[in-house]
């Protein structure tokens, strides 16, 4: 009998706890992780970050400052409007960067070593396939 939805997303959740719990190990927190992944994309405007994450300004300034003083990021006044500050990355945070991509594939890949290449393949299609449709604009 094929596994209901609810089944489906009850064993994505307990996964993505897993892959969270492993995410612990990584040099700094995981919020400051994806922050910094998402400056480290390209360099951002605070209030843009905010978006981006979908967590409060507020909290954006908090993450920050604390990507600020570790020496990892730095802010600027934004080119085009010199009221705004721009936050990009520094070269010390390029480098954690590298490190939490290395940690985040070493993570990845004791979560799916039971999987063969295929079947990571076909995971791969079938959770691309449910998140482009449930990203998708309604008809």
């Amino acid at each position: 009998m094929a596994q209901s939805g609810s089944e489906i997303g009850e064993q994505i959740q307990r996964l993505a706890r897993i892959i969270r719990h492993r995410s612990l190990r990584l040099p700094i927190a995981p919020h400051q992780a994806r922050a910094l992944r998402a400056i480290g994309r390209e360099p951002i405007r605070p209030a843009r970050l905010a978006e981006k994450l979908g967590i409060t300004p507020r909290a954006v300034t908090d993450v920050v400052d604390s990507l600020t003083d570790a020496g990892l990021i730095q802010s600027t006044p934004d080119p085009t409007d010199r009221r705004a500050k721009i936050v990009s990355v520094t070269s010390e945070g390029e480098q954690h960067l590298e490190a939490l991509r290395a940690s985040r594939a070493s993570i990845a890949e004791e979560v799916f070593a039971p999987l063969s290449p295929d079947e990571r393949d076909t995971l791969g299609q079938l959770l691309s396939r449910c998140i482009d449709d449930a990203e998708a604009p309604p008809a």
